[in-house]
């Protein structure tokens, strides 16, 4: 059972002082981590800078006893005031409830042993790394190789020529390293046949994928999803494309074929990027954007086609200026 106590002592060996209240019970338990305003007694939360305007009501509001909250918003008066709650400034709270997480409380996501549901399908050929979960009725075909202390959630289906990585979190019902949607048109028989794909999957080290998304195999090289990059819900990669480390590509996302994204982007949702286009490092692709162009290093674009940001405010105010003329003509 991790406590109060726990807690304190946790942030003070990473060298965070923190002073409490003359009625903070240290022996509270705290089960889980909750959301600020769903938060009771036994369970600890956090406040970001993002909660500037509403933070005070929601420490009025609250009946949770361990607070995370970011310097910024943090006074000496809050201990008076909340007396029996221990507050933790912190830099970044998200952050530090992410590694409280992860020291603390280990058996929300961890998992210390090797498991295969007895639905799951996995060929002889495979290679399965130790402390493998496999979850109900996945499918994992001969020549892929599965790191150690990675995730298979349930349905999601491994093709052959697939190579994921260790600490790989992947959730139920993708598709991974099946054929991508290439096909040349034969002459003699007017026939569309598919082009062959003899490339394979590779997905390195702490990756996350959620539901029901698809990434293809290479045609004739691979496809590389390279360490730490997290892929949401509902996205199709395609054949031949590239990801940089830490790249975050979010829901409703369409990759298309031989697409290279740099070190550290931004796909936001609902984003369709063309084939064959290079996207550099620390670019942010903005919201249902429709990316037909390259896009350098340390760019922000947006709109349909994408273009700088700059570029889509200034049209929008010429377009919201030009609307007011005519209505005044009218």
């Amino acid at each position: 059972m991790t406590t109060v106590a726990d807690i304190i002592a946790w942030f003070e060996k990473r060298g965070s002082p923190i002073t409490l209240g003359n009625k903070v019970n240290v022996n509270q338990a705290i089960t889980r981590p909750k959301a600020i305003d769903e938060a009771v007694e036994e369970h600890v939360t956090f406040i970001s800078s993002k909660y500037k305007d509403t933070y005070t009501a929601l420490l009025q509001n609250t009946d949770c006893k361990c607070v995370i909250i970011d310097q910024d918003l943090f006074s000496n008066e809050m201990i008076k005031q909340y007396a029996d709650v221990v507050f933790i400034p912190s830099e970044n709270p998200k952050q530090d409830l992410t590694l409280l997480i992860q020291g603390l409380f280990n058996s929300i996501e961890t998992l210390n042993t090797s498991f295969i549901h007895p639905t799951a399908s996995i060929s002889p050929q495979a290679i399965i790394g130790e402390k493998v979960h496999v979850a109900a009725y996945a499918v994992i075909e001969g020549n892929v190789t599965i790191g150690n202390n990675s995730n298979i959630g349930a349905g999601s289906v491994i093709k052959s020529n697939t190579v994921i990585g260790e600490n790989v979190v992947i959730g139920a019902n993708n598709v991974l390293g099946g054929d991508g949607f290439g096909y040349v048109k034969n002459e003699a028989t007017q026939e569309y046949e598919l082009f062959p794909h003899l490339g394979g999957l590779v997905i390195e080290d702490h990756v996350h994928l959620g539901n029901n998304t698809c990434i293809d195999r290479g045609s004739l090289k691979d496809t590389i999803i390279h360490q730490g990059v997290k892929i949401d819900n509902l996205v199709h990669i395609a054949h031949n494309v590239t990801i940089g480390k830490n790249s975050l590509i979010i829901a409703c996302s369409m990759i298309a074929g031989s697409v290279v994204i740099g070190e550290n982007c931004w796909v936001a949702p609902s984003s369709s990027v063309r084939n064959g286009i290079y996207i550099g490092d620390n670019t942010t692709i903005g919201l249902g954007s429709v990316v037909t162009k390259s896009v350098g290093a340390d760019e922000t674009v947006a709109g349909n086609p994408a273009v700088p940001l700059a570029e889509l405010i200034k049209l929008r105010q010429l377009q919201t200026a030009q609307l007011a003329e005519n209505s005044k003509e009218e």
